[in-house]
């Protein structure tokens, strides 16, 4: 019930996100939000500054992503290379002043650690979609590729996920890593990761991706579902941490965000640097 809508609003969102960017950007903002929500909720982290900042990381990189030719020219101000890094410090010294006003100073490192963290795990690494969305500059002959990229990682990545799960459930026998996800299984994850494979060759057709062959789809696949295994046991090490079986409650039936992209967000930075050092595009 949940999943469905879902899944339709966001193919939507990527298919359109060259001629509307303006909903990718209120879509990805919003799980960056949300994302954060739960993450500050799970870890003790500063809830309000965790969540600004993180909104205004993800912010100034789409920004960046989208290029001066996609924006008005008074926004022309928030492209540059320093423009991450302006960010980031005034995040860093921005906690810093805030636990500064704080009763509670004890706790002062582990807040600004936690909130720090969250913000890299979450707004940074989903800013990855932006840049791959957008890889392609708007006005040349390749412009709009970048979505169907965005495709293409979620095919692979969601295939993974569901055959690791579904086989691992039926032949699965060998457990993982128990202490922090008991339910996972080497089978599992090895059948997983040869299903993402798969799945890679067979959208390098789907999403006509000219610049790939076919020996490259596969092993990049393989790439991206190992890392899609890595991403899960990483959410499930924090929520393992944190003592709770989902990150939050946020989509009935699903969890919460957290739950839905974690095998996202170590696949979308190999994905675009693939792209940039790998095929160089």
């Amino acid at each position: 019930m949940t999943a469905i809508p879902l899944i339709l609003i966001l193919i939507g969102v990527i298919y359109f996100s060259d001629r509307a960017p303006i909903l990718f950007f209120l879509v990805g903002n919003l799980f960056v939000g949300l994302g954060l929500r739960e993450f500050t909720r799970m870890t003790g982290g500063i809830r309000s500054m965790g969540i600004i900042g993180g909104l205004c990381l993800f912010s100034s990189v789409f920004i960046g992503a989208l290029g001066p030719g996609a924006l008005p020219l008074h926004f022309s101000g928030f492209i540059g290379s320093s423009r991450g890094d302006a960010i980031l410090f005034l995040i860093v010294a921005g906690l810093f002043l805030f636990q500064a006003t704080r009763s509670d100073g004890a706790e002062a490192i582990i807040r600004i650690s936690t909130t720090l963290a969250g913000i890299i795990y979450v707004a940074w690494l989903f800013s990855f979609f932006p840049r791959i969305n957008y890889y392609f500059p708007a006005g040349s002959a390749a412009a709009g590729e970048g979505r169907f990229y965005i495709f293409f990682l979620v095919l692979v990545v969601k295939v993974n996920d569901s055959a690791a799960y579904f086989l691992g459930s039926r032949w699965g026998r060998t457990k993982l890593i128990p202490r922090i996800s008991p339910g996972k299984t080497v089978e599992g994850a090895v059948l997983g990761v040869l299903a993402g494979g798969a799945s890679a060759v067979a959208g390098k057709y789907l999403f006509s991706l000219t610049n790939l062959s076919w020996p490259a789809s596969l092993t990049l696949g393989l790439v991206l579902g190992t890392a899609a295994v890595l991403g899960d046991l990483a959410e499930s090490l924090l929520k393992r941490s944190a003592g709770r079986k989902d990150s939050g409650q946020t989509l009935p039936g699903m969890g919460g965000i957290l739950d839905l992209l974690d095998s996202l967000f170590f696949t979308a930075p190999l994905l675009y640097f693939y792209m940039k050092l790998v095929l160089k595009l």
